[in-house]
């Protein structure tokens, strides 16, 4: 058995001001590093020890990854792990997303169908655990709607809808099922 924390990256420029983000990347806000370093502090608190870590190859993930563990361990960046292609809504504000005005999320001219961004983290998530064959407690740092798709794919009935900024989710594998345990939010309450 593998227990899995996935942890959505801190708080960016782009989240603060409320812009899509996608594949565009824009850094973490003090806000943001206070976020990761209460979310390493959590770890550290209840002895959490990572034996591999991994990313998106987006800056704010890997940041992420570094406070969360004091620069202290090597780990895996990865594409597959990368946040969803939002195509030409890049850069925009988030009211202009056409679900927001009761379009399907589904499919969406130059952006990447959500199907395609659950196959990429399957993708991901089968090598990770092909590489970590002796590894026990693994970190995954990653981005809110790629991780918030995988998650409600194994939430076996928590009716779990998204991430915050530096919420934890931990999830077990065992014998290749992947089942989410519980998700923490220790940065919630910080301004």
């Amino acid at each position: 058995m593998k227990t899995i924390y996935l942890v959505r990256h801190g708080q960016t420029f782009f989240n603060l001001h409320q812009k899509v983000q996608g594949r565009v990347d824009s850094p973490l806000t003090e806000l943001g590093i206070r976020q990761a370093q209460k979310a390493r502090d959590w770890f550290q608190k209840n002895k959490i020890n990572f034996d591999m870590a991994f990313c998106s190859t987006q800056e704010r993930a890997s940041d992420t990854l570094e406070i969360v563990t004091n620069n202290q361990m090597d780990y895996t960046r990865m594409k597959d792990l990368r946040e969803k292609n939002y195509g030409m809504y890049e850069g925009q504000d988030q009211y202009t997303l056409p679900w927001h005005y009761g379009e399907s999320r589904d499919f969406v001219a130059s952006m990447e169908p959500d199907s395609d961004v659950v196959k990429r983290m399957e993708r991901a998530m089968s090598t990770i655990l092909k590489k970590a064959i002796h590894a026990k407690t693994i970190l995954i740092v990653g981005h809110g709607d790629i991780l918030a798709q995988y998650i409600r794919r194994h939430d076996a009935g928590r009716d779990f809808t998204s991430l915050g900024n530096c919420e934890i989710a931990k999830l077990v594998e065992n014998d290749g099922k992947v089942e989410l345990v519980e998700t923490v939010w220790p940065a919630r309450n910080l301004e």
